[in-house]
Formats: structure tokens, sequence, C-alpha cells
């Protein structure tokens, strides 16, 4: 669980695959966006027959190698979501995902650390409406979490301490902290098989020394839990208090986006049909809080298509923070740099914006292709109910490739 990821192996949960890392991925990357060079990213032809029974084939080659890796476990189901600027082009459902419950665009699933894109563009809003801490310290980009938190004068909070990384919203938002994964790495009294308070994970946190290069990335679930923990400490302009994590995506970010199927793992979404998970093995971190701003939302395919239009459309955040959000702002390889909640990749005159997902039960992979001087995109969404779900990427954009043709 707490291994050095290796190429198309899952990392620690809620943390999703790393396919990027290895030659042979960064390859395939490079081809598929070659691929991809030329087009217009939204401008793809009508959905035809022969595009549907493409992507059934597709799906089809997965389901079969997913029901061989897991032969002892029930059938999962899969449902995939195609939108552009324009609106939805394709979504469909494959197989039951709950007794008698046939799997459909609106099915809510477990996304895992797609989470991170929410708490990204939650962070990013409360800096943009200028909010402040409770003392009026304003909520910027370059704002120490030694400002934020007590108990944290052994992280760096200034960019002059040239030996040391700064412990900032920016390094979180960028995995650059230095801070180790909890998930990776949780300390001797961490029970991850059971649950815990969010202040009590906070203090063992709290604890954690950064360590490493300086700029360097690692993916790290610690960062996105602070940030969740640094919007209960934002104050927004007209506001007399902070909101809870919970509540500001609920009341402030999905409302923006317009999604209706979208809520909490512990929270179930009244009148919502769930897909029931098939966990591989025991369920680890997977009580509250472990999954606090990193992978504890949930979803349907067309809620995120919904997500990937207001996002590329402006309407959660605006377009000068969204340029940050999709920056370049780590190297995870020569090739694929991390954002802000995304994976970002640029070849053949295309940007790719990605991310994977990986909790107990569930997998999920969200991409989406943009044209760097145009508002064209398209995106592919894939949920599936279950965590045995090698190739769930490959898959992905072999369904973008066959929609742009």
């Amino acid at each position: 669980m707490n291994k050095v990821p290796k190429p198309g192996v899952r990392s620690a949960p809620f943390g999703g695959r790393f396919p990027w890392v290895g030659p042979l991925w960064i390859g395939c990357a490079i081809a598929f966006a070659l691929a991809l060079a030329g087009h217009s990213p939204s401008r793809a032809a009508d959905w035809s027959q022969e595009a549907a029974a493409g992507t059934d084939a597709l799906v089809a080659r997965f389901l079969a190698e997913l029901d061989r890796q897991a032969a002892d476990l029930p059938k999962a189901s899969l449902v995939y979501g195609i939108a552009t600027d324009k609106g939805v082009l394709a979504a469909k459902g494959y197989r039951e995902a709950a007794p008698g419950v046939p799997a459909s665009p609106h099915t809510v699933y477990r996304i895992g650390s797609l989470a991170k894109q929410f708490t990204a563009a939650a962070v990013l809003d409360l800096v943009g409406r200028g909010a402040t801490l409770r003392d009026g310290t304003p909520v910027t980009l370059e704002l120490p979490l030694s400002r934020v938190f007590s108990g944290v004068a052994h992280w760096p909070g200034l960019a002059s301490d040239l030996d040391k990384q700064p412990v900032t919203l920016r390094t979180l938002l960028t995995m650059t902290s230095n801070l180790p994964n909890f998930t990776r790495t949780p300390t001797a009294s961490m029970n991850p098989w059971g649950r815990i308070a969010a202040p009590d994970l906070l203090s063992e946190i709290k604890k954690l020394t950064p360590s490493g290069w300086p700029n360097t990335f690692e993916y790290s679930n610690t960062s996105y839990f602070l940030l969740a923990e640094v919007i209960e400490e934002a104050v927004r302009p007209g506001a007399t208090a902070p909101m809870a994590h919970r509540r500001y995506l609920r009341d402030v970010i999905f409302p923006a986006a317009g999604l209706a199927e979208t809520g909490f793992v512990d929270e179930p979404q009244t009148g919502a049909i769930n897909a029931v998970a098939i966990p591989r093995s025991e369920p680890v971190f997977d009580q509250p809080d472990w999954l606090k701003g990193s992978a504890d939302i949930t979803s349907s395919i067309a809620d995120l298509a919904r997500w990937n239009a207001a996002l590329m459309g402006g309407r959660v955040i605006s377009v000068d923070l969204k340029r940050a959000m999709f920056s370049d702002g780590a190297r995870v390889t020569p090739d694929v740099y991390y954002g802000m909640g995304w994976f970002i990749e640029h070849a053949g005159g295309v940007d790719l914006y990605s991310h994977s997902g990986h909790v107990p039960g569930f997998t999920s992979y969200n991409i989406i292709a943009a044209h760097p001087e145009t508002s064209d995109w398209m995106s592919v969404s894939v949920l599936i109910n279950t965590d045995v779900g090698e190739g769930i990427d490959v898959l992905a954009r072999d369904i973008l490739r066959l929609a742009r043709q």
C-alpha cells in the first residue's frame, strides 16, 4: 500500500494511479497527444453508430480484463461520458451498479481523488474573492501555513529560506510542500482501519516535518486535507465567520457548476442511486475524516460533464484563476506537470488535463483535451465500482481518441 508507485501500479488510497512514470507511458502519452494534433478538441463528428460501437468494443475489452483481474469478485459496472463545450456528446452505463439497478449516467459513484479538483477550486475561489483569516490576514497563494495554524513553526514560511521549501497554499495545491503523504507513511498512532476526527488528524499532521529537495513534486493527500482545513479558517468578504469545508463546496462550488448529483461519501444525496462498492480487500483509510479534501466526494457522469463544462467555461473560478489551476505548477516527469488538482501535459498542440481516483471499491478517471488558443475542449470521464481498475486511464484516452476521429 505504501510502496513507491511503479508504472501502471496504483498508489496509496485515494491517490489514483501513476501511469505517467516511465518512458513507455510517456511515449504513449506523446503519441496520444500527437494523434489529437490538428484537431479542434470539441469539433468531433456527430456520435455515430460506428463511434458508439467502437466505444462498446473498447469497454467490453476493458471489462473482460477487469473480470480476469478480479475473478473472485462480483462483476463491476462502468459508466463513461463524453462532453464538449457544446454539451454532452455521449454517455452510457454498463452492467448493474447495484442488484437489479442498471448503471446509468446518473448513477452516483465515489470519485476518489477527483475530489481534489473541487478542493482546489474552493481555495482558488476564496483567493479570488479576497477572503481573509479571522485576524484579517489576506488569503493568497503565498500564504504560509504557519500563519493559519498554531504549532507548525517548524514548517518554513518564507521563500527566502533557500534551503527549504516554504509550506504555502501554492505548494499544497501543487504538491511541492515536501510534507510526507500520511496515507503512504502514517504515524504510529494512526489506525488506517479506524475512524479519525479531523482535529485529531490535523494534530498528527502538524508533527510531520517537510523533507526533500525544494520545489520537488510528491503526490500527497496530506496537502489536500490541509487545504480543506484552510477553507475552514477563511472568511469571505461580508461574512462574519468561516464556512465548513463541506458547506462551502455544497453552498458555493457545487451550485456554481450546476451540480445536482454530487455529494459526500457519508452524506448520500436524497434520491440518489448509488453504486455498490466492490473492494478488493479490507477497506483502509475509508472512514471519516481520512478522506477530507482528498477523496470525500461522490458524483455521477452527468455531473462530471457539468463540472468540466463549468470549469472550462469560467463559471466556477475566474479565467485568471483557471489559468493558475491548469498551469505547470510542478514537474512530475520531463513531460508531465501537476497544476492544482490536475496533471498537465502538452504535446501536438493540445493541452491535456487529467486525474485518476482510487478509493476502496471505486476507481475513476477524468481527462480534458483543450486547444490552447481557443475555447474548444472535449472531456472523457469514466467511473467504475471496484478498485481493481488497472487500465482505466488507457480506456479513457482510447475513448477520447475515438471521439476525435
